[in-house]
């Protein structure tokens, strides 16, 4: 991959984005209902970068006097309603969902993704819905389970071969989430997801906050394919920095850490609450 050529085009990307969210800021207030975001991401093989906006409507007002700006959503037990529109060469996305707290212990989110490939090889189309139920045992610590639904229809043709199919699935997701994070705004945030598929898939993350604007993450993904299939492992660092309680910018990447394929993912994002 060349990384300098990827990081020029998303640092170049996401100055942009930085400077035009900087250009719209407004003097900075403690509490926000919105949040506005755009993400660039130059995957290796592909030739287009694939770019995403999206936006979230919280329920009741994101306090930023404490705790850590990225995740004070989750700590302050803000219900929310998301949505979001991807574009790459030639896919589309898009993204629904919401999250919504009942209490300090109950929690449900529903989210859903339609994604269109069409091309000169033919067209594909492909769904995602997934539902789960989220429980406190305590401020600190979450577990929840739920079910993911997936669905491919694709019609392609490749050198007079032709491949029409449909596949749907259902699949179990558990969940759990440990933070330590507390007023001060410092501490750890916990990750991790099981999806259990003919490819079982292990996902996780380790994020720790230095301050309520500065938190580096360490993230992975483990696809545990079928026989007769190559593994997929994966491995990522991310950065994610906050000039103030409103402005924020991230920085992402991700590694195939077991196979020879070029797949790796550099991501820059920036976002903005009001």
């Amino acid at each position: 991959m060349d990384l300098k050529n990827t990081f020029t085009k998303t640092s170049m990307t996401g100055l942009a984005l930085m400077l035009a969210s900087l250009l719209s800021a407004t003097t900075a207030t403690a509490n926000t209902q919105n949040e506005v975001s755009a993400t660039v991401q130059d995957i290796e093989g592909f030739n287009d970068n694939f770019y995403t906006a999206s936006y979230v409507r919280y329920l009741d007002s994101v306090k930023s006097d404490s705790g850590a700006y990225l995740i004070n959503p989750y700590l302050q037990r803000v219900s929310s309603l998301f949505g979001g529109y991807a574009r790459g060469g030639d896919r589309d996305a898009l993204i629904l969902g919401g999250t919504f707290y009942f209490n300090e212990q109950w929690s449900i989110t529903a989210e859903g993704s339609y994604s269109e490939l069409d091309n000169n090889y033919g067209d594909q189309e492909s769904k995602l819905v997934k539902a789960s139920v989220g429980y406190n045992l305590s401020p600190e610590w979450q577990i929840g389970a739920g079910l993911q639904y997936i669905s491919f229809d694709y019609d392609l043709n490749f050198d007079g071969n032709v491949f029409d199919e449909e596949f749907s699935n259902t699949s179990p997701v558990a969940f759990t989430r440990y933070t330590t994070v507390g007023k001060t705004g410092t501490g750890w945030d916990l990750m991790f997801e099981f999806v259990e598929d003919d490819a079982d898939i292990y996902t996780g993350s380790a994020r720790y906050f230095f301050s309520p604007g500065l938190s580096v993450a360490g993230t992975f993904e483990y696809v545990n394919s079928p026989s007769g299939f190559d593994d997929d492992k994966r491995a990522g660092i991310e950065v994610d920095y906050w000039f103030n309680e409103q402005f924020s910018v991230k920085a992402g990447y991700e590694k195939n850490t077991d196979s020879d394929a070029d797949d790796d993912v550099a991501t820059l994002s920036a976002s903005y609450r009001f």
